[in-house]
């Protein structure tokens, strides 16, 4: 078989990762660490190194497909470019595959394509990029199913730590795998980031403490100073009980287009004042057909869903797909009044809701640049979940009766 002959200087590399290149003593190696510390660069340089030198078999995924071509896939094909590699592999963009001369091949794959997952085969490292979005019987059948032949079979997990109650926190610090690796880094540890984004980060950390402690310091997410919900808890809880004790159903969504879109299923018992959260559904570059298919498959065509009234036409869309979506009330200051709704109840928050958990733990009020006091101000990018939260609620804490959208907005 044909061999590439790599001409790679030691300078070309962050030097805390440099032995860990050509390192494959451990089946499973965690790259846990801040914003800009190169852990994902390192990654896919360490994949192209191995595919060179011995014919292996390499899937790159993400729990979703649709976020691969514009995330790993560009990140390989741009370091294939830089190492003038491309005349020598094959890059299928289609179905985005990397073929190289001696039989080593990348295969890029989304999680949620569940019959892709089950039809692996000869698999000798597997890179699973923004690890925390994937839940763990997924990431645990990822480690049956590398079965490859290469002597030395690893598994490459890369996240930012962002909440201490996620699964990962438990399966990679305080009870890890046998022959495992834990590695820590921050954007201090890279020596390539340019000055306005050391800058940018430096600013988060007086401006955004809680954020900075995650995509800054690479810490877990627990610090609640400024946090602008902390009546919460997460733990395990049965819905069908609940719902038989007569609590309320109310469900909430929040588009997003670029940001994601989100939907938050919740019981509500008024008169103890507690809202339970038992489902989510979320995800970024959502087309509209694919979320009236999830609103769908969480069963909730029949129930009231509350909508941001800003979007007559989804509304409308998703009133022609069998949902029950309504306008959610919207007065003065809002906002600022359904976080206090949801400040004054307890919310307690079913497990399997990550990234509502994730988003309570980072929600958080924005200090002042000058002044360095907190405003009123939060985090846009940890609020789509909440926000569907909220709107769940708009009725109430509005004290209003719901806007009627005009049939002429509506466009009927």
């Amino acid at each position: 078989m044909a061999q590439i002959q790599l001409n790679l200087k030691k300078t070309m590399f962050v030097p805390k990762f440099y032995t860990l290149l050509t390192d494959y003593s451990h089946r499973w190696e965690f790259w846990v660490g801040s914003a800009g510390s190169g852990k994902s660069y390192t990654i896919a340089q360490k994949i192209i190194i191995r595919c060179c030198r011995e014919p292996i078999r390499v899937v790159v995924c993400r729990r979703y497909g649709t976020t691969l071509r514009n995330t790993c896939f560009s990140l390989l094909k741009e370091i294939l470019t830089k190492w003038k590699l491309t005349p020598y592999v094959k890059i299928r963009e289609t179905d985005m595959n990397i073929r190289f001369p001696n039989g080593s091949e990348i295969i890029l794959m989304g999680l949620d394509e569940e019959t892709k997952l089950l039809s692996l085969n000869n698999v000798s490292t597997i890179w699973v990029e923004e690890c925390y979005e994937v839940p763990q019987p997924i990431l645990e059948q990822l480690n049956i199913r590398m079965r490859g032949q290469a002597a030395n079979q690893q598994l490459l997990c890369s996240w930012n730590p962002i909440s201490k109650n996620s699964y990962l926190y438990d399966f990679t610090v305080v009870n890890p795998p046998e022959n495992s690796i834990y590695i820590h880094s921050t954007y201090k540890d890279n020596p390539f980031l340019n000055a306005e984004y050391i800058a940018a980060l430096d600013e988060m950390e007086v401006r955004n403490p809680s954020k900075y402690r995650v995509y800054g310091r690479g810490e877990w997410g627990v610090d609640s100073e400024g946090l602008v919900i902390t009546n919460w808890k997460a733990e395990d809880f049965d819905s069908i009980e609940l719902a038989a004790l007569g609590y309320e159903h109310r469900a909430g969504c929040d588009l997003g287009w670029i940001d994601p879109s989100a939907v938050i299923d919740t019981l509500y018992d008024k008169e103890n004042k507690t809202i339970y959260v038992f489902n989510e559904f979320y995800k970024s570059g959502c087309q509209l057909e694919e979320l009236a298919n999830a609103i769908k498959d969480m069963n909730l065509t029949r129930t009231k869903l509350y909508v941001d009234a800003a979007e007559p036409r989804t509304i409308q869309y998703f009133r022609q797909q069998g949902i029950n979506a309504i306008a959610c009330a919207k007065g003065k200051d809002s906002v600022k009044t359904g976080y206090q709704f949801l400040q004054d109840h307890l919310i307690i928050v079913h497990s399997s809701c990550q990234k509502l958990i994730t988003e309570l733990e980072n929600f958080s009020y924005i200090k002042s640049k000058q002044t360095g006091e907190w405003t009123e101000d939060t985090t846009h990018e940890w609020s789509h979940a909440i926000d569907a939260l909220r709107y769940g609620y708009a009725d109430i804490y509005t004290n209003t009766k719901l806007k009627t959208i005009s049939k002429s907005a509506l466009g009927l």
